[in-house]
């Protein structure tokens, strides 16, 4: 299936605070700061999925890199390809950014999302913590 990716807008707010609220049992505060890229993904308008980005510099080596949080997709719209759309996008917007990689960490339980993670290229650390090499 097909979706659109784009930028988080206020309007987003409801749907996606219930894709965390099911995902992970939280809920969104709002906040507006250049340090965090937030992306959904929708279906014919319909908000289906979310994905955080965080911006991080390194400041021993004066780079960037990002941390990937809360990569969820309406339990309705799973298993559709929609989780790795979301993900290409957001190498996308770090590629563009000239980061140094991506980071994420992932529970051991969540098998699906680590099955999604390592198609979308990320590996499996030493310390759980899956990363994609951008350079």
């Amino acid at each position: 299936m097909k979706g659109e990716v784009r930028l988080y807008q206020d309007s987003d707010y409801l749907l996606v605070n219930e894709i965390l609220q099911e995902a992970f049992g939280v809920s969104k505060k709002e906040f507006h700061d250049n340090q965090f890229q937030e992306l959904v993904i929708t279906v014919d308008q319909f908000v289906c999925g979310y994905l955080l980005l965080t911006k991080v510099l390194n400041p021993i080596l004066d780079r960037y890199y990002y941390l990937v949080d809360y990569v969820c997709i309406n339990s309705k719209y799973r298993g559709l390809g929609l989780g790795e759309q979301l993900i290409e996008e957001a190498c996308k917007i770090c590629s563009d950014n000239q980061a140094m990689y991506m980071q994420l960490t992932c529970r051991r339980s969540r098998l699906a999302a680590h099955k999604l993670y390592e198609k979308c290229g990320f590996v499996m650390r030493d310390s759980d913590i899956f990363r994609k090499e951008l350079l």
